[in-house]
């Protein structure tokens, strides 16, 4: 069966946007997540796009923000994290790195990621609306 317009429009749109953000910075990985990568994504959502660079190190929230605005006006809501920061975000159960990591569809990715793929599927699962750890010990 093949694509529909509003998903090949998604896909279009991604590309774009990660052919423009690699004029800029280096992308080492880029995972599709929310709506469009759980199947519900529509004409009118917006698509969640979480990029991995170690380019943006050393870069203030407010840059990072100004790179991320820029894309939301073609329907892209954009999320830059560094590799560490990704890393404690995992550790820390954060719903949109666990959303992105165990629910979303890679796009773009690189080692260190998969690894981080496969630590949060592990030791994550979606219930309902939130992510609850599988393992009985408290994290730091």
């Amino acid at each position: 069966m093949g694509e529909s317009a509003a998903e090949s429009s998604w896909v279009r749109r991604i590309e774009e946007v990660l052919r423009k953000l690699g004029e800029r910075i280096r992308v080492e990985a880029a995972i599709v997540f929310g709506s469009w990568a759980r199947g519900g994504g529509g004409e009118w959502s917006d698509v969640d796009l979480l990029v991995v660079s170690s380019d943006v190190a050393n870069l203030s929230i407010l840059d990072r923000f100004s790179i991320s605005a820029e894309y939301a006006r073609e329907g892209v809501d954009l999320f830059i994290y560094t590799p560490e920061e990704l890393e404690s975000m995992v550790r820390r159960g954060s719903a949109l790195a666990l959303s992105a990591l165990v629910e979303g569809v890679p796009v773009v990715t690189c080692d260190h990621v998969e690894r981080l793929r496969r630590e949060a599927s592990s030791k994550y699962r979606r219930l309902g609306r939130v992510w609850v750890s599988l393992d009985a010990s408290p994290t730091p």
